[in-house]
């Protein structure tokens, strides 16, 4: 099983973890004061201790958010494992016509019940 992210919507202070998007990328965060929407925030988890992690944005790149699992899912074809669909039913049409592709997808808990 593996976890995504569900946006909960924008950052308000009574909801433990909130992300800020930075780079494209969501990093868990501390937010320690809002001012005039600009967040002053700590990114937690950073491993890089030569920088600063603390640091001044927008408060519209916040979001309540939580980690949810996901299924994983794949393609199995005659021994391989393909994570794209597209690339297994592609090698099934032109190289293994014979052999049977096979969807696989991980039952959750609670699902199926």
């Amino acid at each position: 099983m593996t976890k995504k992210l569900k946006i909960l919507g924008p950052y308000t202070p009574d909801h433990d973890g909130p992300y800020a998007w930075i780079t494209g990328h969501p990093k868990l965060c501390v937010v320690h004061s809002v001012v005039d929407n600009v967040a002053f925030i700590t990114v937690l988890g950073e491993r890089n201790t030569f920088t600063c992690n603390t640091f001044a944005c927008s408060v519209d790149y916040i979001r309540n958010a939580e980690e949810v699992p996901e299924a994983r899912e794949f393609w199995v074809l005659g021994g391989l494992i393909f994570l794209n669909k597209g690339e297994a039913t592609r090698i099934h049409d032109n190289a293994m016509p014979r052999s049977e592709l096979i969807h696989v997808r991980e039952v959750l808990p609670g699902e199926g019940e």
